[in-house]
């Protein structure tokens, strides 16, 4: 039976699996008809592999390559060094000593991870999210502005990309939720619900509190409640949608290949 699986129509040698079946079966002298009764397929499955609509099912794949006289290793396109061609040998004898079902369940495996090489291939997509330069603070501390700061670069993850701006936390009056030095990632927003993680800028000085009807709430509980009257202008910046963490932050490398691969479609 064929398998449809557009992702995933090229051997890792960067071969189409319909291309190496026509031009083995071709040299071999068999038409469709033949090879599909080798195969134990029907002529119209080889013809969609042929015409790259499909790819064939794991456990045909041995019989294919006994039919057009070619190896696994050749089939996949895993190519091998001279040196490294008796243990070559010696695992595809290895491997027809093995039932029809194991043998599935090994093609299986290495079909899984050719399928992972070719995704790494594929470069990272990425989202660029300037860090704030000034702190919120959380305690006394230093004030927060509307500087830009420093491009940083991160993976295109669920909440990074919804992720306007990194904001450090400076102090302790939100532990332990939130420690001094961490960078937090924040959503702007002026809207915020009872009990969500802002940050709000009250004259010159920035905070990062859990926002409550009776006010701004410190989660260590040494700083009190900061109330405000109506002269006081209070501004919300954000919501604190998630705390930066380094797996978060693209390698120079990934970096390098979704730039160039971004300049490239410009």
């Amino acid at each position: 039976m064929a398998k449809a699986d557009a992702g995933a129509m090229n051997n890792a040698a960067g071969v189409a699996y319909g291309e190496l079946i026509r031009k083995y079966r071709k040299q071999a002298g068999m038409n469709q008809d033949a090879l599909g009764a080798l195969a134990h397929v029907h002529k119209n499955a080889v013809g969609a592999w042929e015409a790259g609509r499909s790819r064939p099912d794991l456990g045909s794949v041995p019989r294919i390559c006994e039919a057009l006289g070619i190896s696994l290793n050749e089939f996949f396109g895993i190519k091998t060094e001279p040196e490294e061609e008796t243990e070559s040998n010696e695992f595809s004898c290895r491997f027809e000593q093995l039932t029809e079902d194991h043998q599935r369940v090994i093609l299986r495996e290495m079909d899984l991870l050719l399928d992972i090489q070719e995704r790494r291939k594929q470069p990272r997509s990425l989202v660029r999210i300037y860090r704030n330069e000034l702190s919120a603070c959380a305690g006394p501390g230093t004030g927060i502005g509307d500087d830009a700061g420093e491009p940083v670069w991160l993976y295109a993850d669920s909440i990074p990309m919804k992720a306007d701006e990194i904001i450090s936390v400076s102090g302790d009056s939100m532990e332990p939720s939130y420690h001094n030095g961490q960078q937090v990632l924040v959503r702007h927003t002026k809207e915020l619900r009872e009990g969500d993680i802002g940050i709000f800028v009250v004259g010159d000085m920035g905070y990062i509190k859990e926002y409550r009807k009776e006010g701004l709430v410190s989660h260590n509980p040494a700083y009190p409640v900061m109330r405000f009257n109506g002269e006081e202008e209070v501004r919300c910046i954000g919501k604190v949608i998630g705390i930066l963490n380094s797996d978060q932050i693209a390698d120079t490398a990934d970096i390098e290949a979704y730039t160039a691969t971004e300049a490239g479609r410009k």
